[in-house]
């Protein structure tokens, strides 16, 4: 981006237009307005801007410009077309972006508007026609963002006094009261209009000690609704409560009534005026059931337990079991019942508080629940936000904890965390939460005077924080106080005519904000803002006005406008305008869940839409699905999509599924909606993994992706315990795994390695784990795994090698050797690497397939030695003794490769874990260790120790060998080549090696009296045994030296011409071109052919066809045989339906016809 142009436009005439004409296309992407007498360029210091007014509209219009590619053959016609777009300046330097987009340019920009002058900077970059696609792929960095941090000031989460923010934007008002008159004021006391013009004001305190002769409750709750002033002493409140003790007789629901009003507004006065009339009046007497069963009662207590000292004293075993009473009496209203589970919440939340304050095993996700609610209204809201300043022992908990740099959490997201916050979090939340609070407070003061420039700093303090994660959930959540909306409201309500303003733009940028949170809708003060939106506004479009309220229309239609709403066909594509209208009705179902029986809501919906809910949330599951897969198919580019509108798609289908989540546990799916839901969250699921590479993971597209992959697998969990009797018979577990099996293996356009594997993790979370029910446990091994043991085959075989062995293990752990699916697996395994192996043999064999063959085989051998390790080595030797098959491919196995001079990877392990066990295999097998033992010294990571035991281990085994079995051929070639290898090894051969080596010999020469020829050691020259006996007997002692010479004078050596030549490592990976693929694949692909013309028989016979159904039900048909006669033909022809055909009809009426079976 470079600048195009700086200039300072004048209009021209009375139409306010002004216009420039760039000399070659350019695509504008920024102009910047600067205020009068400002100096926009360093080097340039005497540029001076010269704009005037100081706030203005303009009008900017950009000739289209279209752009074409070099090679196009035809160049587009010049085109008058205008765009036109809208600036609101407000003041100050301003940044407004445009989008032109990548098809047009502009060269000619109009301004009109009631302005004298404006200066301004034109970035963008200067087009020429669309170059011609490169020939060569040139691969270049992505660009990265980097967040910057708040800086501390704006920072209370990391602050040590929360409300210092608060109190310096305070400062701006002159004669500004103190924050704690403020919040008084603004949320819980709110004086009448007519305080607000009294000079005194805001100082207007009550005189708790007039000598009134008729004082009683009702003066007492009069004189508090005006704030006591901070200094009052204690004597005055101890007294004033006093006499308010005394007006308090018998039990009486009017006493009650007006005792739980001056509590309310006590409870936001300075601490001590709470406590003096909790310690004077006696609310055991005064308060039971009879007198609680008043919602308003209730109401004005449950305000009074927004003060801490109110809910400490009201936390008693009496005062619960009374409210416990009113919430459990079926008799009372639903408002009094709820109210009364509201109230007990309360104050067993402040005990939760002020323990997760201190102690770092709190319960934090609760108490975060408690701030929650107390942000839900004002009364409750500034009452609370008193006490955290003013009561000394809250602000000492609060101040006692570190200032630490830790991420703000988001713990008021309507889903619950999927980690629970530490104590350092939750203490940066409180502090965070407390200071927006205390900044609302400010807004709201400001905006009752009004002061313009406090209440403009305030609202660009809000929309920053509405941009930062963790401030945005606390911002959001407190703005939808009936207050603040209806502040926003009056904000966003401007005429044509005045000048815009910064507080202005920002009140609607904030509005706009809050309605990208669905639930924001639920609030019926929002949903009326909403409505009310009018069409002169700064920032919001007409377009985005128009989906706002169609959004609002849902909530205010009520139960029917979102039964429609999910009911209507996804729009294809969508548009964030769309999906958030969906999710609003989803949001609204969500909450009618909630506040009403799920039966009664269930029938309604049915009643509505002909269908169960469930069906409805599935039907739109599967198109807000293939949405997300377009995004990330391979078939075809994806869809240019904006995040915010991934981001919206992600979190649609994570709200279907969290409202599935709470439906289907008591109402099943059938078989085919649930290989439908299935599917679907499969995909899912591997999409929202590809967008966490895709995304940056602070993004919205990947925060709401990460969320939907978490409800994917908390889905899939509850499927598979779905019972057998909605699903057909068969259990939910067998149809998931069933439809998982084999989708992982048809990733429908995704990559299919990426999909396969995030298939393996999503059936990794939902297969039974050790801490799963028995009953569990026993209908997976029973009844689900027997079903599908070739499903299981082909997905394993698919899978890398590190998730095969996790997926091997998680089934033997399953099973516990009840049915031996993992015994099977690996015997499958073994057979497949047999006839790899066996394939090699083959001359015939092209190169790319011999690779291919060879990978195969060493992938299976580190396979093998993987599942070897650790505590499942018995369960691999158990395997293979069990079976018939699996020791003698095991073993041909070994021989074919050793004889094609091939080794695996891991043949040391694998020949140590097996030869563990070797009682327990046949001769075969037997020797086949014994020569992959001898084989895997030749490793040049060969150390002594292991050295000693191979070879210990090998004369162990072939002394077991039945004799008549050995080849003697075979074995002294080995022998012959281990003498050769240990001969030239840098390992030293000496101590137990050397003696070993020593019995070899030994065995050698006893066996030859038996065995013909097995002494022979035609591999070996006299020479090369005379220079490994001399490395031996340099470490031997006098006795064992004499052995050695003893064996070697009986052996008998050959020539030593034929060295063998050294062995092949096999790789565990392939290198291919992409022309060796072609040839692959185009070797199983059928050769196109022409079907071979068949010559027409002109026997009659073969002309015979099978008659017309009419035909064959005529009357006239007898038996087999039929005879047509004179126009019987033609009858059956024209009583059946005449076809239109230009065949004329059958001249030849008199032909006899047989017809054969």
């Amino acid at each position: 981006m470079v600048l195009l142009q700086w200039c300072t436009l004048e209009p021209s005439g009375q139409g306010g237009l002004a216009a420039i004409r760039f000399s070659s296309p350019v695509r504008v992407q920024t102009i910047r307005i600067f205020p009068k007498d400002a100096k926009p360029f360093l080097q340039c210091p005497d540029t001076v801007s010269r704009t005037e007014p100081q706030a203005f509209f303009l009008d900017v219009l950009f000739n289209a410009h279209p752009i074409t590619s070099s090679n196009a053959k035809e160049k587009p016609k010049p085109s008058n077309a205008l765009v036109s777009t809208s600036i609101a300046y407000s003041g100050g330097q301003k940044d407004f972006g445009v989008n032109m987009g990548a098809e047009y340019a502009t060269r000619l920009m109009i301004v009109k508007g009631a302005f004298h002058s404006v200066s301004m900077a034109i970035y963008g970059e200067v087009v020429s026609d669309t170059p011609a696609a490169p020939e060569i792929y040139e691969p270049r960095p992505l660009p990265s963002a980097t967040a910057v941090p708040l800086a501390p000031a704006l920072d209370p989460a990391n602050a040590r006094d929360p409300t210092q923010l608060a109190r310096q934007l305070l400062k701006l008002i002159p004669d500004a009261p103190d924050l704690e008159l403020v919040i008084r004021l603004v949320f819980c006391l709110k004086p009448p209009n007519d305080d607000w013009d009294l000079p005194e004001f805001p100082y207007l305190h009550p005189d708790l000690d007039e000598d009134a002769h008729d004082f009683d409750l009702e003066k007492a709750f009069r004189s508090t609704t005006r704030p006591v002033a901070d200094d009052v002493s204690p004597e005055t409140l101890s007294r004033f409560a006093e006499r308010v003790a005394r007006c308090v007789n018998d039990k009486d629901a009017s006493q009650t009534y007006l005792v739980a009003g001056i509590l309310c507004h006590a409870a936001c006065q300075t601490p001590a005026m709470a406590r003096s009339l909790l310690e004077a009046i006696d609310i055991q007497q005064l308060f039971d059931v009879s007198t609680l069963e008043d919602e308003t009662a209730l109401l004005r207590l449950l305000y009074a337990a927004a003060n801490a000292d109110v809910a400490k004293q009201l936390d008693t075993d009496w005062f619960h079991e009374v409210l416990s009473s009113i919430s459990a009496n079926p008799n009372n209203d639903d408002a009094v019942r709820t109210a009364a589970r509201q109230l007990t919440a309360r104050i067993i939340g402040w005990s939760t508080l002020h323990d997760a304050l201190s102690n770092t095993q709190g319960d934090f996700v609760a108490a975060t629940g408690l701030l929650k609610d107390f942000g839900n209204e004002d009364q409750s809201f500034g009452v609370w936000l008193e006490s955290m300043i003013t009561h000394d022992d809250v602000v000492n908990s609060l101040a006692e904890n570190p200032v630490l740099s830790v991420t703000l959490p988001q713990l008021l997201s309507h889903r619950s965390p999927s980690t629970t916050p530490s104590q350092d979090e939750f203490v940066a939340f409180v502090r965070a939460y407390l200071g927006v609070a205390c900044v609302l407070a400010v807004y709201s003061w400001s905006d009752s005077l009004p002061h313009a420039r406090c209440r403009a700093r305030t609202l660009g303090i809000l929309r920053l924080w509405q941009g930062v994660d963790g401030y945005r959930e606390i911002v959001n959540h407190l703005l939808l106080i009936r207050q603040m909306i209806f502040r926003l409201e009056c904000m966003t309500d401007g005429d044509d005519d005045e000048a815009p303003t910064q507080a202005r733009i920002d009140s609607e940028h904030i509005l706009f904000n809050l309605t990208k949170t669905p639930r924001s809708f639920l609030r019926p003060n929002f949903v009326k803002t909403i409505l009310n939106i009018g069409s002169s506004n700064l920032y919001i479009t007409d377009d985005e006005r128009a989906s706002m309220r169609q959004a609002a229309f849902v909530v205010d239609d009520g139960f029917s406008g979102a039964v429609d709403e999910v009911l209507r066909p996804l729009e294809r594509p969508p548009a964030f305008g769309s999906l958030r209208t969906v999710r609003v009705a989803l949001a609204y179902l969500n909450r009618e869940l909630d506040e009403d029986l799920e039966s009664k809501v269930l029938d309604d919906f049915w009643e509505e839409a002909n269908c169960s809910l469930v069906t409805a949330l599935c039907d739109l599951f599967v198109p807000t699905v293939d949405e997300i897969r377009s995004h990330f198919s391979l078939h075809q580019p994806p869809p240019q999509r904006p995040q915010d509108v991934m981001a919206q798609l992600f979190s649609t289908a994570d709200d279907i599924l969290q409202l599935l989540l709470r439906l289907l546990p008591s109402h099943s799916l059938p078989s085919r909606a649930l290989r439908t839901v299935t599917i679907n969250i499969a995909d899912l699921f591997s999409c929202a993994d590809a967008a966490d590479m895709l995304y940056s993971p602070s993004s919205e597209p990947s925060a709401a992706a990460q969320a939907a992959r978490q409800s994917c697998m908390d889905l899939a969990q509850t499927l598979v315990l779905q019972d057998a009797a909605a699903a057909g018979g068969k259990p939910g577990a067998q149809v998931v795994l069933r439809t998982l099996l084999q989708h992982g293996l048809n990733s429908d356009g995704l990559d299919p390695t990426h999909h396969l594997l995030q298939v393996f993790c999503l059936l990794d979370h939902v297969m039974p784990s050790q801490d799963s029910p028995e009953e569990q446990r026993k209908l997976w091994i029973q009844r689900v795994i027997p079903m599908m043991l070739q499903d299981l085959r082909a997905f394993c075989r698919a899978l890398d090698t590190e998730n095969k062995v996790h997926f091997v293990r998680r089934l033997v752990e399953l099973d516990q050797g009840t049915i031996g699916v993992g015994e099977w697996l690996l015997v499958e395994e073994i057979k497949d690497v047999s006839r790899a192996i066996q394939s090699l043999l083959d001359d015939s064999l092209s190169t790319s397939q011999r690779l291919i063959a060879q990978a195969q085989v060493a992938l299976f051998f580190r396979f093998f030695g993987d599942v070897l390790r650790g505590s499942h080595a018995s369960w691999v030797l158990d395997s293979l003794a069990a079976s018939e098959e699996a020791p003698h491919f095991f073993a041909s196995s070994f021989l074919t490769l050793f004889d094609l001079n091939l080794t695996p990877p891991y043949l040391g392990e694998i020949a140590d874990g097996i030869a563990s066990g070797f009682e327990a295999f046949d001769n075969e097998m037997r020797f086949a260790l014994v020569v992959a033992l001898w084989r895997s010294l030749q490793a040049s990571e060969l150390t002594v120790s292991r050295l000693e035991e191979r070879l210990q281990r090998s004369i162990k085994i072939l002394e077991t060998i039945t004799p008549p079995y050995l080849d003697p051929s075979k074995l002294t070639a080995e022998i012959g080549r281990l003498i050769l290898d240990l001969t030239e090894h840098p390992v030293p051969v000496e101590g137990d090696s050397a003696h070993f080596l020593v019995s070899l010999l030994e065995w050698t020469t006893r066996t030859a009296s038996t065995i013909s020829r097995i002494g022979e050691l035609h591999a070996l020259s006299f020479d090369q045994f005379t220079k490994f006996q001399e490395r031996l007997k340099a470490t031997l002692s006098a006795d064992w030296v004499e052995r050695l010479d003893a064996a070697s004078n009986v052996l008998v050596f050959g020539s030593g011409d034929n060295m063998p030549s050294p062995p092949i490592d096999l790789s565990e990976s392939v290198e291919l071109s992409v022309h060796d693929l072609e040839d692959i694949l185009r070797q199983h692909t059928p050769a196109p052919s022409t079907p071979p013309r068949r010559v027409l028989n002109q026997d009659v016979f073969g002309l015979v066809t099978v008659s017309p159904p009419t035909m064959l039900r005529s009357p006239a048909v007898t038996g087999l045989t039929k005879t047509y006669q004179n126009n019987d033909f033609r009858q059956l022809r024209q009583s059946s339906a005449r076809a239109n055909t230009s065949r004329l009809p059958s001249m030849h009426v008199d032909v006899g016809v047989a017809m054969v079976a």
